[in-house]
């Protein structure tokens, strides 16, 4: 349209100019109309041309703040999370009735071991917040009181329900930076594995493993602070927390059950404090570590009037995971030293509400193992979900030193395993397990063991 008005211009000048061409006054009056037209035609195009860069400007910036807008809600909604996890185990086992029994009778039971809930929000990028509930054996457990104006001190036990609704962990968690972060609340104890790898998918036996829960609380929490900082693939974590109660040591469980979790109120006149240092990723599979633990344990008796010493408890673990070419393995040690062993036993002993009986040895020194191995068989025989194959050993021995008498072998127990783990989704997991397990004591023989389970776990 340009070149036409141009060379009709041209046409025109050359027409004025040159003698040969005679234009009348009429003629020309309509070119100039004709050019005055097709300039206002070219007007109208370029304010349509104008408009609709205009319009297109304004959808994208609309389709950008439409975009913000979804940015901004998906990232809302990545500030609160919920996870859960549970297991529910059939177990048929030979056991025996009491300590002095040497035969052992084949019992079957069921059991809903826990369902957890965890909660979380993130209020900001340095500060969130975790709380995870624990529902364990399909009830709602009991509360243990001390009364402690009883001549003596006495305690008196109301029951609810066969099992126990627990608050694991109530977590706030402050991010300094990417290499080092603070927790305090009701936080996990760093010892072993169990508190690492506790999720069903994170342990190939049908249970959680006994030996670890021989020694220490398993899954262990307590009150108090914890300081983590990373380096070049190292993980270290410091920590202070409240410790445990001697009053509740016991031969077969050592340590373990001296775990205030069954008070209402957790004494703290004896803190603990806790360091562990791992290389790698554990709960990706491959690392390695090692775990101290040390504290007093007479401080936080309700009755502490009736034992001299201070019963330092002293735990070090070594830890590690590795997979690879469809292998996954695992495993750890504990070993575990106790002052005033021989005070704790008496007092516990004496200590009305207790009664203890048999089980008041408390031991010196106490040690657990356990190793898992595990090849995934889905490529061996052609299959479409993850088939697990694998072979478990475990050992403890709560009363491996005595301060005094001899230590009893009734609980130095080895436990050989092996099964199958399935899994129809990553979230659920069904397993299938033999055991058998073998005493020190002479005069028990071997008893087996066959049990089954199902674990889900999920995240949203």
């Amino acid at each position: 349209m340009k070149f036409t008005s141009l060379g009709s211009l041209a046409l025109l000048t050359l027409a004025m100019s040159n003698s040969s061409f005679a234009v009348t006054q009429d003629e020309l009056q309509a070119i100039l109309a004709e050019q005055k037209q097709k300039l206002i035609e070219i007007e109208q195009q370029l304010a349509e041309l104008k408009k609709a860069n205009a319009e297109q400007k304004k959808q994208a910036v609309l389709a950008k703040k439409a975009s913000t807008s979804h940015k901004q809600l998906a990232s809302a909604e990545k500030n609160w999370w919920l996870k859960s996890y549970g297991s529910l185990l059939y177990k048929s086992e030979e056991i025996f009735r009491n300590t002095q029994d040497i035969d052992p009778d084949r019992r079957a039971k069921t059991d809903l071991e826990r369902v957890v809930v965890e909660l979380g929000h993130k209020f900001d990028p340095q500060w969130q917040i975790e709380l995870e509930l624990e529902y364990e054996h399909g009830g709602t457990g009991a509360a243990l009181e001390y009364d402690g104006f009883e001549e003596f001190g006495e305690f008196e036990s109301e029951i609810e329900a066969g099992g126990e609704v627990l608050v694991e962990k109530l977590e706030v968690k402050y991010t300094v930076n990417e290499d080092l972060a603070v927790k305090f609340g009701r936080i996990f104890v760093p010892v072993g594995l169990g508190t690492e790898l506790h999720k069903p998918g994170q342990y190939f036996t049908t249970e959680r493993h006994w030996s670890e829960a021989t020694m220490i609380p398993q899954v262990w929490h307590e009150n108090g602070i914890n300081v983590s900082g990373s380096w070049n693939g190292f993980n270290a974590q410091a920590l202070v927390t409240t410790g445990l109660n001697s009053e509740y040591f016991r031969s077969y469980r050592w340590a373990a059950t001296g775990h205030q979790k069954r008070f209402e109120q957790v004494n703290t006149d004896d803190l603990a404090f806790t360091l562990r240092v791992d290389y790698g990723d554990l709960a990706k599979g491959t690392g390695v570590g090692i775990s101290y633990y040390t504290g007093d344990t007479s401080g936080n008796r309700n009755n502490d009037d009736n034992i001299e010493g201070d019963g330092n408890l002293t735990l070090i673990g070594l830890h590690g995971a590795w997979q690879g070419y469809n292998w996954q393995l695992r495993g750890q040690y504990l070993y575990g030293e106790l002052d005033d062993s021989a005070a704790i036993t008496l007092a516990n002993k004496t200590t009305p509400g207790l009664q203890p009986g048999n089980f008041a040895q408390v031991g010196s020194e106490a040690e657990s193992a356990f190793f898992e191995a595990a090849y995934n068989s889905q490529s061996l025989f052609n299959l479409s979900k993850p088939l697990y194959l694998f072979a478990a050993y475990e050992y403890a021995n709560p009363l491996k030193e005595v301060e005094q008498g001899n230590a009893g072998e009734r609980f130095d127990i080895d436990e050989f395993a092996f099964g199958i783990n399935y899994l129809p989704t990553p979230e659920l997991v069904l397993k299938a397990q033999f055991a058998r397990q073998q005493y020190a004591q002479d005069n028990l023989d071997d008893t087996n063991s066959f049990s089954l389970s199902m674990g889900y776990y999920f995240s949203l």
